[in-house]
């Protein structure tokens, strides 16, 4: 006998599954699947944590839980790829924060190892239809290595995605001065900006050294930062490069050629300024800062804006991010911004789904509502790049997840109050 479940009852669901896999259909929903075309009124099966079929007639197991979704839309889970996830809780106190480490040459550390699975940010973010993430650090010039993880489990292991995603290098930034700083303070920062510059490229031109002695099979010692660049050198492992100026922009993609490694952009605010480059370059945009002011007087207001458009126009693979912790459920909102200043909505949508998971190549697990991905869903009411738009049920690997977090235990304590 088939089982229905109504919405009301999707939370004892919840807190009575077992920890098994278990067998659910989404009927009667409008199905976004990303990749392909939309359907009207059709059914996912969902099996083992993954997407079994999808259409509009599919047959049903007798064992099937369903969940009759009509009135919503069906999505694939939302992708933040590059957050602080699980690493920075409050922003003014550092005992929860745990982004960098001490240094500037960390490629050998994985973020993984420092997620926590119980901050409180995982649970509102997914409420906002963000089931993926890639936490990533941020200090040094070698920041070490970021994770993709599922927004549901009670450890980190049974989180993660993919354990080393991507290696990050952050790019020396333009030194901002004031505008009556003397020639002598304008030469010392650039002279310091360009040896992180140069330490940065004795780094890898050693790991380059290392990488063909042990190719050669010489015994070396266990130089766990060397060893640890031997991916992203051999291009086997991508790197995400900050940079925010056109400049910078200009610097780390030269960079990435001299060290023939695969460059994902992220930041990026001037890519607008630089869109041909980046696409003649075959580079990557994860792009932030959407709502941001311009950084220069002369730039256009809706500079931060139209930049999604710009890249899209000029064939550049892009994708949205954040870029922190605490904003994360404002992800779907960023990209409809862009969406309201010359992005399409398709692409507005594929922004924050399929394209971040061919930039971090996962597109055969994520990003699309397709036969054989992580289920990965969203049923909402209306677009989930709308403000007003709510998630009635998500599921993240296949698990109904409860939408309860701290927010809605908030709100549902003073709306109580006499």
């Amino acid at each position: 006998m088939t089982l229905r479940i109504a919405a009301s009852s999707v939370l004892a669901l919840v807190m009575v599954a077992p920890a098994v896999a278990q067998t659910y259909v989404i009927r009667n929903a409008k199905i976004v699947t990303v990749s392909g075309p939309t359907i009207p009124n059709g059914q996912i099966l969902i099996q083992d944590g993954r997407i079994a079929a999808v259409g509009p007639n599919i047959s049903i197991p007798r064992n099937a839980k369903v969940i009759d979704a009509k009135g919503l839309t069906a999505y694939p889970g939302l992708i933040d790829p590059f957050s602080e996830l699980g690493l920075a809780e409050i922003d003014s106190i550092a005992a929860t924060q745990d982004i960098n480490e001490l240094g500037d040459l960390n490629p050998h550390l994985k973020v993984s190892s420092a997620i926590d699975p119980n901050s409180e940010h995982i649970a509102v973010s997914r409420a906002n239809g963000i089931t993926t993430a890639v936490s990533a650090p941020r200090g040094g010039l070698f920041g070490g290595q970021a994770a993709v993880i599922n927004l549901n489990g009670w450890v980190t292991g049974e989180m993660l995605v993919k354990d080393s995603v991507a290696l990050v290098i952050n790019y020396p930034r333009e030194i901002p001065l004031q505008a009556n700083a003397t020639a002598r303070l304008r030469q010392d920062a650039e002279d310091q900006r360009k040896r992180r510059i140069e330490l940065l490229r004795k780094t890898l031109r050693d790991a380059q050294a290392f990488a063909k002695l042990i190719d050669a099979k010489v015994e070396t010692d266990a130089n766990p930062v060397l060893r640890a660049l031997i991916p992203a050198i051999k291009a086997e492992m991508p790197v995400m490069i900050t940079a925010l100026t056109a400049q910078e922009i200009r610097e780390a993609l030269d960079f990435a050629d001299e060290f023939k490694l695969k460059p994902i952009l992220v930041g990026a605010n001037e890519a607008w300024k630089v869109a041909d480059l980046i696409k003649n370059k075959n580079a990557s945009v994860i792009l932030g800062g959407v709502l941001d002011l311009p950084a220069k007087d002369a730039d256009p207001y809706d500079a931060n804006y139209a930049t999604a458009a710009v890249l899209a126009k000029a064939g550049v693979k892009f994708a949205f991010t954040t870029g922190d912790s605490a904003h994360v459920r404002d992800l779907p909102f960023i990209a409809g911004m862009a969406g309201a200043f010359g992005l399409s909505k398709e692409d507005a949508l594929k922004g924050v789904t399929l394209y971040p998971a061919e930039i971090l190549n996962l597109q055969t697990q994520l990003g699309s509502i397709s036969e054989g991905k992580l289920a990965n869903i969203i049923l909402a009411d209306g677009d989930p790049l709308e403000t007003l738009t709510k998630m009635k049920y998500v599921f993240i690997a296949g698990k109904p997840i409860e939408l309860k977090n701290r927010q809605t235990e908030l709100y549902e304590k003073y709306s109580k109050r006499p």
